[in-house]
């Protein structure tokens, strides 16, 4: 026996109990977002190297296994309610274990197909709108655009997405004091830039997520603090049309477009007086929602319970009548420089309407564009353009109908560009690791 090789005696010593994964600590210093978070193979106390040398160079095909084997080396495993798989030995689940990726495949699938169905029927009525004029003769008012009016109108679409970056810090600032101007304007650009081609507005649940671990907030607090945004852009935009109707005379002439425009603001000052009286009485609100969260299953308590206190704090703007106004007069600044961009737009193709009487019809297109149906609000902008601007008296039909292509073109163009550079600001200027990724992990 003596005479035997050593790797022999090597190979036949007792496998030893395993033991927990121990990670490297100088690896860990130097990659430490390379650390699986998953249990390593048992008996192999260095997995997660394998995952960034690949597995065609691990020390040997056990220590190349995924993590999701558990267990003697075979097994049975039963990933779903499928029939019952005998595993052999560095055998992978089969098909079987496919069932969440087909899932979600066929989400994907699903939302792809919604959203193809939602930019047809945009289609549809972009298609109506320019049967009901000469397709020639819109090609024909779009190149007859003055450059000089289209370049002011695109810089004011530019400015609206600082100006809104701004404001969006002063409401954040209130419960967010590690909140910067930079990570705001630049999430606002990525989220309008989604806004311009996605439909219902899916950029804000990108703002929300974006912007909450950057500000070191809950996602309650940042959803209240969008809430905050949009309830003041409804109000921003009342007083402009107001003010514009005082102005120009022309109010009377628009009854039925003016009383969307109440319902809206309506529904506005509900939400928010429902709002300050929230964060002004907290107690009580909170009680009132802990016995709400009393009658629902554990877990769905538990989480409206934290949301709900969550968004109690975002609210903290309200509190601040000084912040409150400082982000009510942003707020007209926002909205000034959209209406600012409509209205260049229309006088690079046509001299006709009075700036009031323009001003005020622009306003209340923005308003109709509150919520998008279809992506890009491809067909619905133009067609609400063209009725709202026909309704002050804006003629003939293909120029209008080039005003709001033009318009639209311009502005998506011009949140795709704000989108791009907010990206690359996000991608350069990334947060700090928490502490404790910092910190080297014991041995």
């Amino acid at each position: 026996m003596g005479d035997q090789s050593p790797d022999l005696e090597r190979h036949r010593q007792p496998r030893r109990p395993p033991g927990p994964a121990i990670a490297n600590s100088r690896l860990h210093r130097r990659i430490s977002l390379l650390q699986s978070s998953i249990d390593a193979v048992s008996g192999h106390p260095t997995p997660a190297v394998i995952r960034l040398f690949g597995a065609d160079r691990a020390a040997d095909a056990l220590r190349a296994r995924q993590s999701c084997h558990q267990g003697n080396p075979d097994h049975v495993h039963r990933p779903d309610a499928r029939p019952i798989e005998d595993l052999s030995t560095g055998d992978c689940p089969g098909h079987a274990d496919g069932g969440p990726a087909r899932r979600e495949a066929h989400l994907s699938r699903r939302r792809l197909i919604q959203a193809a169905v939602l930019l047809a029927i945009g289609l549809l009525i972009l298609y109506g709108v320019l049967r009901t004029v000469h397709p020639a003769e819109v090609a024909t008012a779009i190149r007859g655009a003055n450059l000089g009016w289209v370049l002011i109108a695109e810089a004011a679409f530019l400015a609206f997405i600082v100006v809104r970056g701004w404001r969006w810090l002063v409401i954040l600032r209130a419960s967010a004091p590690r909140a910067r101007l930079g990570d705001a304007t630049s999430v606002t650009g990525i989220g309008f830039a989604l806004n311009a081609v996605s439909p219902f507005k899916l950029g804000e649940l990108l703002r929300i997520g974006a912007i909450a671990p950057r500000a070191g907030i809950g996602v309650g607090e940042a959803s209240a603090t969008v809430v905050v945004e949009r309830v003041l852009d409804v109000l921003a935009l009342l007083v402009i049309a107001i003010g514009a109707a005082a102005f120009s005379g022309a109010g009377s002439h628009s009854f039925g477009l003016w009383s969307g425009v109440v319902v809206i603001a309506a529904i506005s000052v509900v939400i928010a007086v429902v709002a300050f009286l929230a964060v002004s009485h907290p107690q009580p609100t909170l009680a009132m929602i802990d016995r709400i969260a009393k009658r629902l299953p554990a877990s769905v308590g538990k989480f409206v319970d934290n949301f709900a206190a969550s968004v109690l704090k975002g609210f903290a703007s309200l509190r601040s009548p000084r912040r409150l106004a400082v982000a009510g007069l942003l707020s007209l600044l926002v909205w000034l420089c959209i209406v600012v961009g409509l209205v260049a737009f229309f006088r690079a193709l046509t001299p006709q309407l009075s700036l009031a009487t323009l001003t005020l019809a622009c306003t209340i297109f923005v308003i109709s564009q509150a919520i998008s149906i279809t992506p890009g609000s491809v067909g619905t902008y133009e067609g609400f353009f063209l009725l709202v601007l026909s309704t002050f008296g804006a003629r003939p039909a293909a120029l209008v109908t080039a005003v709001a292509v033009l318009s639209h073109v311009g502005n998506i163009l011009i949140l795709l560009l704000a989108g791009a550079v907010g990206a690359l600001w996000l991608r350069v200027n990334r947060p700090s690791l928490p502490v404790r990724l910092e910190r080297p992990v014991p041995s």
